[in-house]
C-alpha cells in the first residue's frame, strides 16, 4: 500500500470512527437493547433488515460447534454477537473503533468481563496486535467500511486458526443506492461487493475451496474453513 492510500485509509477510519460514536444507540436499537422502535422503526425491521437476522442466525448457528472455544468479534459495535456468543459458553474478545459502541458492549456483558469470559479493545483491526490467536473470527457488518479488504484478510490469516465468518453488503439495488447517500451526508465511507469480487478476494488468499458464500437477502454470508 502507497503511503497516500494509508493515509487516506486511516483517514477513512476516523470517519467511520466519528460515525458510530454518535450513531451507537440508534444502531443498537435495532436489536432491541437500548431505545425503544418507533412503528416505522420496526417496519424497516421487517421488511429492510430482514438480511441482519439472517446473518446473525448463520453465526450463531456455525459458532455453535464445540471445537469453537474463542471468538475474535472484528467491529463488535455494542456487543449483541458478544453477548449471544458468551451465553453460548464461549469466551470473547470484541473490538471496535467507536468509543460510543464499546461502552453499550461492556454495559451489555460486564458479568462476563467480570468472570474473564470476555474483553474488549478500542482500536482499529489492523492497528492492534494480538499476543494469541482465536478459533473463529466475526466481522459482520465490517466490510462494508473497508477500502482495501485484502489487507484484513492477509491479517485474520495470521490471527484465527479455525473458522471465519463474514458479511459483504451487495452492490446495486434502490436500498444499496439510498444508503450510500445517508452515508455520504454522515461523511461515512461505504462499500460494496458483487459475488466475483468476493470471489476475487478469496482466491488471492488461496481461500476459494475453503469458502462457502451465502446469498442473504442485501448481503452475502462467507465462511471460511482456515
Amino acid at each position: 500500500m502507497s503511503n497516500n492510500s494509508k493515509t487516506y485509509t486511516l483517514t477513512e477510519t476516523k470517519d467511520v470512527e466519528s460515525f458510530f460514536h454518535g450513531y451507537a444507540a440508534d444502531f443498537d436499537s435495532i436489536y432491541g437493547h437500548t431505545k425503544k422502535r418507533s412503528l416505522w422503526d420496526k417496519f424497516l425491521d421487517k421488511f429492510f433488515r430482514r438480511s441482519m437476522r439472517l446473518r446473525y442466525d448463520l453465526v450463531m448457528k456455525y459458532s455453535a460447534n464445540p471445537q469453537i472455544k474463542t471468538i475474535l468479534d472484528i467491529g463488535c459495535g455494542g456487543g449483541v454477537y458478544c453477548d449471544a456468543l458468551l451465553n453460548m459458553g464461549k469466551n470473547v474478545t470484541g473490538l471496535d473503533i467507536a468509543d460510543g459502541m464499546l461502552k453499550l458492549a461492556i454495559q451489555k456483558t460486564q458479568p462476563f468481563i467480570d468472570k474473564g469470559q470476555a474483553a474488549y479493545i478500542h482500536a482499529g483491526y489492523l492497528e492492534h496486535s494480538f499476543n494469541e490467536k482465536f478459533d473463529a473470527g466475526v466481522l459482520v457488518g465490517f466490510f462494508d467500511y473497508i477500502k482495501n479488504p485484502l489487507d484484513v484478510f492477509q491479517k485474520l490469516n495470521k490471527d484465527i486458526s479455525k473458522e471465519l465468518y463474514m458479511s459483504f453488503p451487495k452492490a446495486g439495488g434502490f436500498l444499496g443506492w439510498q444508503r450510500k447517500v445517508r452515508y455520504k451526508m454522515r461523511n461515512c465511507p461505504l462499500y460494496y461487493y458483487t459475488k466475483n469480487d468476493i470471489v476475487a478476494l478469496l482466491t488471492k488468499m488461496n481461500w476459494q475451496d475453503k469458502a462457502e458464500i451465502i446469498d442473504i437477502d442485501r448481503d452475502f454470508f462467507v465462511r471460511v474453513t482456515l
